[in-house]
């Protein structure tokens, strides 16, 4: 059965198929991470993470890139980020900070702001308040 997977991870399991996109999602979800053209040796976190055939498909496609890669676990990604809201909104109401809930959470700072604008009504729109 074939996952919803969000952008860059739905291409890379066209490429080398849903267990690859979920094992890079897995070890490196919401973080940034560059794509060599060439993975070299086994312990090159590419091919440690997929295997070399996998990694050399994914060097073809997206060698020379670096790419963010989203944040995936288990089920679809709507469902997910619904948990991750649900998560964020019940540590908002025991007062913690951004940082603290993100740390505990394993976000950035920038999601967890979001997703307490979202709740909250405001508007996202990339603009900070000054005041």
């Amino acid at each position: 059965m074939t996952r919803e997977l969000p952008g860059v991870l739905a291409e890379i399991a066209e490429v080398a198929g849903e267990t690859a996109a979920l094992k890079i999602s897995a070890l490196h979800g919401g973080q940034r991470v560059y794509f060599p053209s060439r993975p070299q040796g086994d312990d090159h976190w590419l091919v440690a993470a997929v295997g070399a055939e996998a990694a050399a498909k994914l060097a073809a496609r997206f060698g020379g890139s670096t790419i963010d890669i989203p944040l995936h676990v288990g089920g679809t990604y709507r469902r997910f980020v619904r948990q991750i809201a649900e998560r964020i909104h019940a540590l908002d109401g025991d007062d913690l900070s951004s940082r603290e809930i993100a740390g505990k959470l394993g976000l950035t700072q920038r999601t967890v702001h979001r997703h307490r604008s979202r709740h909250r009504g405001k508007p996202d729109n990339g603009q900070g308040s000054l005041f």
